[in-house]
């Protein structure tokens, strides 16, 4: 039944706008449970990376609240972070689970098994850890988008998702205060957050999407799937 009416959304033009009107009422459910437990998670994250000798730093949204804001965007609904891959422990998911993050879903490049992004829960809120690469005097993580004209489980079971490539300067990472707590951040942040949203990072956009930027980010020719636990 659900394939058959999802067939007929796509066939409408109705299958985005519902999906989009189905993930605003869980943005503001997630926005809720961040303001209650994000600090906490963040924090218990940072100690579980840390135990396994991994610098796992501020990104995306949440470098973009800690830089501009001095905290967590107001309506940011979850928690991003990055490692760099190569450097990972195999018993990376086994200790995250002991510190009470569940693994739900992961965004893999299934040519060259490469995982790009694992998504945990802990307590209700999201946690997705990008995984970023080298390439010459950058890094640059790949982010899964909505296929084109698919649904999700038709487009994972088919051609994948396409993917964004986003490029930043290569750069150390060190402990900065955030809410009082000590976590990675880049010591380059500003031109990161350049790269990522542009020269107006600093001005918020509320409604921000994913046309409100463009400086290093860019389509990318890989196709991802999302691995479901």
């Amino acid at each position: 039944m659900r394939d058959f009416i999802v067939k007929i959304l796509l066939r409408l033009g109705l299958y985005r706008p519902m999906i989009a009107f189905i993930n605003q009422i869980k943005f503001k459910q997630q926005v809720r449970k961040m303001r209650k437990n994000g600090l906490e998670m963040l924090q218990m994250a940072d100690q579980a990376f840390t135990s396994m000798g991994v610098q796992a730093f501020l990104t995306f949204g949440t470098l973009l609240g800690a830089y501009r804001d001095k905290g967590f965007i107001a309506y940011d609904p979850d928690v991003d972070l990055g490692v760099i891959d190569g450097n990972l422990p195999k018993n990376m998911y086994e200790v995250m689970a002991k510190h009470g993050f569940q693994l739900c879903k992961q965004n893999i490049i299934s040519e060259k098994k490469q995982v790009i992004e694992d998504t945990y829960i802990y307590k209700g809120i999201h946690l997705d850890v990008f995984h970023y690469f080298e390439e010459g005097g950058d890094y640059y993580t790949l982010v899964a988008q909505l296929h084109e004209t698919k649904d999700w489980k038709e487009a994972n079971a088919t051609d994948g998702f396409p993917c964004e490539k986003v490029s930043v300067v290569k750069t150390e990472f060190q402990r900065q205060n955030f809410m009082n707590i000590d976590v990675y951040m880049p010591i380059k942040t500003h031109e990161w957050l350049v790269d990522m949203y542009s020269e107006s990072y600093m001005t918020p956009i509320k409604n921000w999407s994913e046309d409100d930027h463009k400086t290093r980010r860019s389509k990318s020719t890989e196709r991802s799937y999302r691995k479901l636990y």
